[in-house]
């Protein structure tokens, strides 16, 4: 390694302590990257990326001195490390749950003014994709609120200027850009009316601003505790459960429902929409009884039903955002909906084992839709003689796999999984929950490096994304989620 060496760790320390993320999730050398770059641009005068400029032990002591002492350098560095990646409408059944849920509360409370908490916002999709849903669904902007926190000044100016271009609206249909952005030369505006519902503020997620309205109805924190060591993990937990009201709802990402159930946390059995509650009294009492690992017993409590996103992680760092691809919108409430289309893969075995014909498509298009309205004997039946009529199906057994996960059956999920892993190394959907299954069974190192897997999976993803996106195409689906 080079000069950055030897004061790396005191780096990671202090990344540690400041935001709960642990660097080596950001992926290999970024944050001794990040340091390199702060050092050109503080004590060199030079480009951030400009990698000709050497740097030696003594600036990046120097520049150790200025950061421990320096608040505005200390939120640069951060900024350096976070790279917003987000969409509007992003795991759209999050969205459908939250509609659903919203207007039980109204019922039973007519009275009631719903707190929706978005963090982290990153560049403002997810709050104001929330906005949005409450206000087509009938819910007047003075029966709710919503705070807004990321710990990027960066990206906190960028939402409320509200301001997106193409990147932003990945899918169809589209027709809520229609009702409410305005159309400009190469980007849209969104409209003020949604704009004036959330409130945005610098935060860090351990350090809620004062001008948070805890307690929260509605809490979305998706895709960055995957990000934080396990003492950060379960502090962040304990302080969202801190700030939910009785009765109300967490949504996170798919990866990190094994992170949720590690606490007194309960699904809300909402497919696909990876929402968690507080757990009763006698939820918590039977989950000590049968243990950390999820287990095959009927009466074990299943955990939430994984999705066919593609990446989702955002704002990479801090309190990002992220994932669904964009080849198929899925409609309001499939939970076991086809996954959206990925890049070409090189995989060998997706190359020669592909279903044959309209005949296979609906053989699995049937089996979703028993899955999706609970009836999981059928939908076994029918995707075990999907595999068997029509050859090894990568599609075929990540749903068999998220029908035995949201049944509790830990071990057969993990071999359905795997399966599909076979098929399509590059499966981000199978990687993130087989991911989420071996950390529930305590293989933090196994989940670890299947959750880089799914990293590098969805950044290849991402930028074939960007790619296409460049060129003039027909209408498509959805890209997958990184966050919203």
């Amino acid at each position: 390694m080079n000069a950055a060496n030897a004061f790396v760790p005191r780096f990671e320390s202090w990344l540690l302590r400041e935001t709960g993320i642990d660097a080596s999730s950001l992926g290999v050398n970024a944050l001794e990257r990040a340091v390199l770059e702060r050092v050109r641009v503080t004590r060199l005068g030079a480009a951030a990326h400009d990698t000709s400029v050497p740097v030696d032990p003594a600036e990046i002591e120097a520049y150790w001195q200025q950061l421990t002492m320096s608040p505005d350098e200390r939120q640069a560095l951060i900024e350096a490390l976070v790279v917003p990646e987000t969409w509007f409408y992003r795991d759209r059944e999050a969205y459908v749950a939250l509609a659903r849920l919203a207007n039980e509360r109204l019922v039973r409370d007519p009275m009631h003014v719903l707190r929706v908490l978005s963090l982290p916002c990153s560049t403002g999709e997810e709050p104001y994709t929330i906005a949005m849903t409450l206000l087509d669904d009938g819910i007047s902007e003075n029966r709710f609120t919503i705070d807004a926190f990321d710990i990027s000044a960066r990206v906190i100016e960028h939402a409320r200027a509200g301001i997106y271009g193409r990147n932003s609206f990945r899918g169809h249909p589209l027709a809520y850009r229609d009702r409410h952005f305005a159309a400009l030369k190469d980007s849209w505006q969104l409209g003020e009316c949604v704009r004036q519902t959330v409130r945005f503020s610098q935060a860090n997620l351990f350090k809620l601003p004062a001008i948070a309205q805890a307690p929260y109805d509605f809490i979305f924190c998706r895709n960055v505790l995957i990000y934080f060591d396990r003492e950060a993990q379960d502090r962040a937990i304990r302080l969202l459960d801190a700030n939910l009201a009785d009765g109300g709802t967490i949504f996170v990402g798919p990866a990190e429902t094994g992170l949720m159930m590690r606490h007194a946390m309960t699904s809300a059995r909402i497919p696909l929409a990876f929402a968690f509650r507080r757990s009763t009294p006698e939820e918590t009492g039977a989950m000590r009884a049968v243990g950390p690992v999820a287990p095959k017993a009927s009466n074990a409590a299943p955990r939430a039903v994984p999705p066919f996103s593609a990446p989702q992680r955002q704002h990479a760092p801090a309190y990002g955002a992220a994932r669904r691809d964009a080849a198929k919108q899925p409609r309001a409430r499939q939970s076991f909906a086809p996954p959206p289309a990925r890049p070409p893969q090189a995989s060998h075995a997706t190359q020669t084992v592909q279903p044959a014909g309209l005949a296979a498509d609906r053989s699995l298009d049937a089996a979703r839709r028993h899955a999706d309205a609970g009836e999981f004997d059928e939908a076994e039946r029918l995707a075990h003689k999907h595999a068997i009529v029509h050859g090894p199906d990568v599609d075929a057994f990540y749903l068999l796999g998220l029908i035995a996960d949201a049944r509790g059956r830990s071990a057969d999920a993990a071999n359905f999984y795997r399966k599909a892993l076979y098929l399509d190394p590059a499966h981000y959907e199978a990687l993130t929950h087989l991911a989420a299954l071996l950390e529930i069974g305590g293989d933090w190192a196994g989940a670890h490096n299947l959750m880089l897997r799914a990293q590098r999976s969805a950044t290849r993803a991402s930028h074939a994304a960007h790619a296409a996106a460049d060129e003039p195409q027909p209408s498509r689906g959805f890209h997958a989620s990184r966050r919203s």
